[in-house]
């Protein structure tokens, strides 16, 4: 497939961007390489599969390069962005994507956990392979919280199986919000175009 626009983002994304993609703009032209939600953990992972997967953008040939990547997942992504020619859309991580900084700030007040669909279901194994985490410590770490509230698009929500498996792994209270993907969609619109 030609593409003119290569899109460089996080898995945590997937679900929301190909919705967008597919309703809205087709798929045609645009390739998209995703990088595995949770690299955050290890910033030198991080910044050498985000620069080689800018490196293999630029071999397709004349094509516009973009990053959606939250810019507090790596100090250092803007710097790398401009080394190498490419567009970073200023976002402090997913959850300021999805929300925009200010009501992520407001709905993290109260010792409120946020994650989306696709966050419950990477996390517990993105804890396991960077941090060891074991049953224990996901009810260490997150015993502060009051709540975690999942932000739901609607895209592919949770079941209630996968509810009740993240409800006994962590033993945090789990409540739902729906996510209006308007304000991501904007930012996505600013990006490719």
């Amino acid at each position: 497939m030609k593409a003119d626009k290569v899109l460089i983002a996080c898995g945590i994304f997937k679900d929301e961007i190909n919705f967008l993609l597919e309703r809205k703009r087709g798929l045609a032209g645009f390739k998209v390489i995703w990088l595995d939600a949770g690299l955050h953990s290890d910033l030198k992972l991080l910044e050498s599969e985000l620069s080689s997967a800018i490196d293999i953008a630029k071999n397709i040939g004349k094509v516009d390069v973009k990053i959606l990547y939250g810019n507090g997942c790596l100090p250092q992504i803007k710097s790398i962005a401009d080394s190498k020619g490419v567009h970073i859309i200023p976002t402090k991580n997913c959850l300021s994507a999805f929300l925009g900084e200010e009501k992520s700030i407001e709905l993290e007040q109260n010792n409120t956990m946020l994650m989306t669909p696709t966050w419950v279901r990477v996390w517990p194994a993105n804890m396991k392979r960077f941090f060891g985490w074991n049953e224990v410590d996901f009810r260490m770490n997150l015993g502060r919280y009051e709540r975690i509230l999942v932000l739901d698009s609607g895209v592919n929500s949770l079941t209630e199986d996968e509810i009740l498996e993240f409800f006994d792994l962590v033993q945090v209270p789990i409540e739902f919000m729906n996510l209006n993907l308007d304000h991501f969609d904007n930012m996505l619109n600013r990006l490719l175009e």
